[in-house]
Order: structure tokens, then sequence, then C-alpha cells
């Protein structure tokens, strides 16, 4: 009998208003309530000008992650579209920030609920918020299945009650009220834009339904536009009455605006009534808080981010009690530690922040090729919404204050550590921003691009003959150069008739060696003489003129107690474009054995394809080694072991095997076995913006090592080293062109 094959779905079952309703939902609340009278007391008449800026950045953005949502219709919101797009380093300051801030956004509207509270009755505001938090912990906690029905019911309310009050109070409007257009003057308008920012928090992370979505292409653009736009016309609609009715210097600037202004037109049944809606709505939002709190932790511990624990579910109550209980503690802590415009501050700088990355990630992605990402939304005035969305954020956030700004930077670094700490070397993504910016998101190949054109610089007579084996092993075309360095005194021109007229023996010899060399698979030979005050720069700009696929060096004695490449060396690293090989010790006549260090990054990958250009072309064994603590995980030691296997099973034509070691110390390891090896390949680091300009790990073992070392480096289009190459020729051609200048005069 056939096996029975078992699949696994997600249910879709929200439609276009159950997705609008949540998106909604998670803007309209405490903030409508809450922030108009503070508002018009910041920036007066403005203040409707602040709301409409603030939501124009929203609707802006609602644009970019609609693109986003139907590209990855999955959970987890924004943390799921930049981690993706910037990598885990992004996502793990992104999921840290965006928790907290909606935790600011649940402490916010848990005393805007204690103010609205003593229309009632007048109790302690902290006791109230304290005791209304504590309470929505405990609910969460436990479970409240109607809980999520809940908030859609009261969002349907709120929409109803806010309608009439806009109507209402709009007979009242005195047009004179509106003028001066910014009556405290146009930065107040800005710097309260920032301050409402936080009415809109929640946007980005509606998206963490896409995957329960029907229908997700249309429904999930329409949704998130459609709230943005609604959200943005009620806030501009209510501040419109709020100013119209009091003023611009806001008679009405208390924390309860909406009531007080309710009360003053039809009296303390008014004022109840709005109380009532208010204490919904800012119960939804604080209640939203907690109830989303395991939104984050759990799209991070899905990317081995975060620990299990946070996201672990409670086996009576089936809720993520863990992180119920950590979100719910530190909102009730926040209520002691910041007033109520400070939390509103506090949330939205890291809002803004959220949203400049959003809108990055559009334009990135347009440009870029991210495996499996095919939006079927596409914003059809791109990239003008973008860069508007990121301008007016950018534009906000140095004007938030001091605190908003140190809160942002302390998260970043607090995601940036937690990633060094927690993630690094098993989080997902497995890569990072620059991989994507240079296409490079895939793991890499075994078959890179082959190399054709190779260039070897000679500067040693006792060296040059095992360079061009080396490069006769890996290239088809072999170009030898010679530099002479002339001094800065002397012009190129005269340095290069006093080599011909004097003929150096040393110089000559080069050449005369690299003639007679036998060149047995390299099909073209080629000889260049470069005359330049700098050699590095020569070979740099020679490399880049004759487009060489790869430069082969040969290594410089390190300094006692420091080590060091020569300045030659150093400065090719530093700059070069092309891939580098440094080739330290002298090559045996016949290459039997290559021991290839193997960690799984580009370099050591690029190394093995090397390995198997030399091998077939010296009938040598291949023999791919791995060290492993032996404190490792057993499935990531099993991994490895797989991954070593495929690895083997793909070099048919060339003896290969493996082996796995199990040792604290890399370098110890490779030295250990090395000594029955002919040659010993390793990838230098694969770090982008390392301090040195070669890891640790491979300068120790090529100064220690009895064996041949050949070290690999692929150049990286963004990294230090190109951007210093970028930097240092333009700098040359400026100081070419005030010389040219000169010369002229």
């Amino acid at each position: 009998m056939a096996p029975v094959e078992t699949t696994e779905r997600l249910g879709r079952s929200l439609g276009f208003f159950s997705t609008f309703a949540i998106a909604t939902g998670t803007m309209i609340g405490a903030g409508i309530f809450i922030l108009p009278g503070i508002a018009v007391a910041n920036a007066g008449s403005g203040a409707i000008i602040s709301f409409l800026l603030g939501g124009l950045i929203t609707i802006a953005t609602a644009i970019s992650m609609a693109e986003l949502s139907t590209g990855m219709p999955v959970a987890g919101g924004s943390y799921y579209y930049i981690s993706r797009t910037m990598g885990a380093a992004f996502g793990a300051v992104i999921g840290l920030g965006s928790w907290l801030a909606l935790v600011f956004k649940g402490t916010f509207a848990l005393i805007g609920l204690a103010e609205y509270f003593q229309v009632f009755y007048p109790l302690p505001l902290y006791l109230v918020a304290a005791i209304t938090g504590v309470l929505l912990l405990v609910i969460n906690y436990r479970g409240a299945k109607s809980s999520g029905s809940l908030q859609n019911i009261i969002v349907v309310i709120l929409l109803v009650i806010l309608v009439l009050f806009i109507g209402k109070v709009s007979f009242l409007v005195k047009p004179d009220n509106f003028v001066p257009v910014a009556s405290h003057g146009l930065m107040s308008i800005f710097i309260t834009t920032g301050i409402v920012f936080i009415s809109y928090l929640g946007l980005a992370e509606a998206a963490a339904v896409s995957e329960e979505v029907k229908n997700p292409s249309k429904n999930l653009p329409r949704a998130f536009i459609a709230s943005a736009v609604v959200v943005t016309l009620f806030y501009a609609g209510i501040m419109a009455v709020v100013v119209g009715f009091s003023g611009p210097e806001g008679t009405v600037t208390t924390v309860t605006p909406l009531a007080d202004i309710a009360g003053l037109i039809a009296g303390d049944t008014g004022k109840f009534f709005l109380a009532i809606a208010a204490l919904l709505a800012t119960l939804s939002t604080a209640n939203g808080a907690i109830l989303s709190s395991s939104r984050f932790p759990f799209a991070m511990s899905r990317d081995a981010l975060m620990p299990e624990w946070f996201v672990l579910i409670h086996k009576k109550y089936e809720t993520p009690h863990n992180a119920i209980l950590v979100t719910g503690t530190v909102m009730v802590v926040l209520l002691f530690m910041f007033d109520i415009e400070e939390l509103a501050r506090l949330g939205g700088a890291f809002n803004i922040l959220i949203f400049i990355l959003l809108n990055m990630a559009v334009i990135i992605l347009r440009n870029r090729t991210l495996p499996g990402y095919d939006p079927t939304f596409r914003d059809p005035f791109f990239p003008f919404t973008q860069i508007f969305g990121v301008v007016g954020s950018l534009l906000l956030l140095p004007l938030l204050g001091g605190l908003p700004l140190l809160f942002s930077v302390l998260m970043i670094f607090a995601g940036a550590g937690w990633y060094m700490f927690y993630g690094k070397g098993k989080a997902m993504p497995a890569y990072n921003l620059f991989d994507l910016l240079e296409n490079n998101v895939e793991r890499v190949s075994v078959e890179p691009t082959s190399l054709s054109r190779v260039l070897v610089p000679v500067s040693n007579p006792g060296h040059e003959s095992d360079l061009l084996k080396l490069a006769d092993f890996l290239g088809s075309e072999i170009i030898c150069l010679h530099v002479i360095e002339v001094p800065r005194q002397t012009t190129l021109m005269v340095a290069q008739e006093a080599y011909h007229g004097e003929k150096m023996e040393m110089d000559y010899r080069f050449q005369e060696n690299f003639e007679l060399y036998p060149a047995k698979f390299g099909s073209k030979k080629e000889y260049i003489i470069a005359f330049d005050h700098k050699i590095s720069n020569s070979i740099i700009e020679q490399a880049e003129i004759e487009a060489t696929d790869m430069i082969i060096m040969g290594w410089h004695e390190s300094k006692r107690f420091k080590y060091s490449l020569g300045d030659v060396t150093n400065d090719v690293l530093l700059s070069s474009k092309s891939q580098i090989a440094l080739l330290k010790g002298n090559l045996p006549d016949s290459i039997k054995k290559i021991l290839v260090a193997y960690n799984g990054k580009e370099n050591s990958v690029h190394g093995l394809y090397l390995a198997k250009k030399i091998a077939s072309n010296t009938g040598a064994s291949i023999r791919i080694f791995s060290i492993i603590s032996p404190d490792e995980d057993p499935e990531k030691k099993q991994k490895l072991i797989e991954e070593l296997e495929g690895l083997v099973k793909k070099i048919t034509s060339i003896p290969a095997s493996y082996k796995l070691l199990e040792r604290y110390s890399v370098e110890d390891a490779i030295l250990e076995v090395s000594n029955g090896y002919d040659l010993i390949i390793i990838g230098d680091s694969s770090e982008r913006f390392k301090i040195s300009l070669l890891g640790p790990l491979s300068q120790r073992i090529a100064r220690h090592s009895r064996k041949p070392v050949m070290i690999v480096k692929k150049s990286k289009p963004i990294s230090k080293e190109s951007l210093n190459y970028l930097l240092k020729k333009y700098a040359r051609k400026v100081y070419e062109r005030v010389r040219k200048e000169k010369d002229k005069a």
C-alpha cells in the first residue's frame, strides 16, 4: 500500500474588513483621545498640520508595507521585512525596539485611561493605571478567547462615536480660530508631529497577520492603505474641530480634551459619554500591547535570535505566558518612570526609525534580487513615495529631543549587542544587508566564476617561479608585473629612459625567468614593466587595466612582536578590487596532497574551488578539513558532517575526502594535521569591516606552518577595502588634476 502524503496548511480566514479593522485598531485608540490637547498646547492651530504630516508619512509607509507584505506574506510584520532585507543584526535591533515601543504605547494608554477615569471618580492616577495594567496582565496570562473579537467591536464603536463628535462640534467651529495657521511657529509643527507619531505606531505590526489573510495580493494593499488614509482623516478631523472650537491658543489643552469639549457642549451627559469611549479606546490600546507581546519574541525565536523561553505556551491556559508576563510587568514599571508626553516621544522615536527602514527596504528590493520575493502589488509612484517617507521621518527624528534620540541609539546598540552575544553565527537570515546589495544572498557555490587572467607581481627572484607555477595551475592567461619604484623627485619618463640606458641586471632577470618559465596550462603569457612612485599603486592600477580575475602575491616575513605583511601587500589587500591569493613558502616540485581548511564562509568555499583547479592540473588529492568545538550542539555537528559529505560527493573527478576534528583551538588543529600535506589552503576572514587586513588566524597559521600556505581572499564590492579603493582613486584623480594645472601655470 502506497504511503499517505500529509500536508499541513494555515487557514486564511481574514477578509478585507477584518484586516482593515485590525490595521485601523492598531492606530485608532488612546492617541486620538489623549494627544489632541497636548498637540494644541505645543503647536496651537498648527497641530492640525502636525497630524496631517504624520498621516502622510504613514500613508507613504503603508504603501511600502503593502508592497513588502505581498512579497513576503509571512507573520512577523516590520521585524520580518527588515530582517529579510537587511539581515539578522538589523532584525535584532528592530525586534527589540519594536517590542519596547509597543510597551511604551501600552503604558501611554494606561496613563490616559487613568486620566479619563478621573471624570467618574477621583482616585490616585498611578494607582488606577497600575491596577488596570495588572488586571490586563492577569486576563491575557489566563487567556481570554474573546479578546481578539472584542478589539474589532471596540474599533467600530469608536469610529461611530468619533463621527458623531466631529459632526456635532463642527457646527460650533469658529473660522477665526484657524488663524494664524502656525500660531506657535513653523518649528513647533514638526516637533509636535514627532510627539503625536506614537498615534500611528502599530500600522507596520498589523502585517503580522499577513499569512492569515484571504487573497493577500488584493486584500493586504487595500486594507493597509485604506486604514492609513481613514485614520489620518479621523485625526485631522478631530484636530480641526478641537482647534476650531477652542482657538489657536487651545482653551482645551488637558489630557482629556474630547471629554472636556463634550462637557461644554452637552453637559455631564456628553462628558461621561465621551469619557466611556475614551476608556474603551485606552483599554483597547493597552490590551492590544499585551495581546501582541509575543509577536516579536516569537518571530525572533523562530530565527534563533531569542531564547524559546519567551514564547513557551502555558500547558493549561495555552498562552505565551512568559512574553505576556514580561511585557505586562515592564508596562507597569514604566508608569512610574516617565510622564505621558515623554512616553509619546519615546514610542514615536522608534516608530519613526521603523518607518525609515521599511521605506528603504522597498528601495533596496526594487534594485536587488531576494530569492522568493515577488510582490503582486508594486507602488506605481516608486521611488517618490519611499523618498518622502524616508526624508519626512528623518526630519522628525532629531526634533523629538535628547531623551528619545538617546533611547533610539541605546536600542540600536542593545539590539546589535544582543545579536553579537546571542545570535551571531546561528540567527536567520544567514546573509546581511551587504550581501543583498551585492546580490549574493544565496549560499556561495563551490563552482564560482572561472578564473582566466591572473596577475603575478614579482619582486623576489627566489620566489618568482613558485608564484608563476601557482598562476599556471589557476589561470589560462598569466600576466607578470615588475614594478620599478621611482623616487618622487624623479619623473617617470626620466626613470624609464634610465632603465633602458643602465639595463639593471636584477630588473632584467625577472623578465628572463618569466620568458623561460615552461607554462604547462596557461595558453598565453604577458610581461609588464611599470614605472611608478608607489609599487602598491601600480599593482592595483595594472590589475584594473588588465581586468585580471586574481592577483597572486608572495608573503612578506613578519616583524618581531607584530604581524606585518609589508607595506606593499597591505596596500593591495586594502584597495584591490580583484581577489587575492597570498603564498607563503615554496611549492614542492610535485603536489600530491592538498589540505583545505573549510568553515562554510565565502573565502573558504572559494579556496575549495581553487584547490580543485590545482588538483585537476597536478593529480593531487583533496582533504577538506573542518574544526568544531567539543561543546558544540550535536545537531549542528551532524549538519556540518552532512555538508562536508555533500561537498565530497560533488567532487567526482578528483580523489577527495573530509575530516572533522573536535578542538577548542582552530589554529592548533590546522597546524596539527598540516604536516602531511604539500599545500594548505585557507580562506581568509569573510568579515566586511574588520580592523586587520587579514584575519589573525590566517596570519598565525601562515607564520607557524612548516608547509606552504595559500591564503585566499575575495574582494567584496561593499567593504572597508572597496571604500578605501574608491576614496584613493578619487584622491589620485584630484591630485593629478591639481598637478597638471600647476604644470600649465
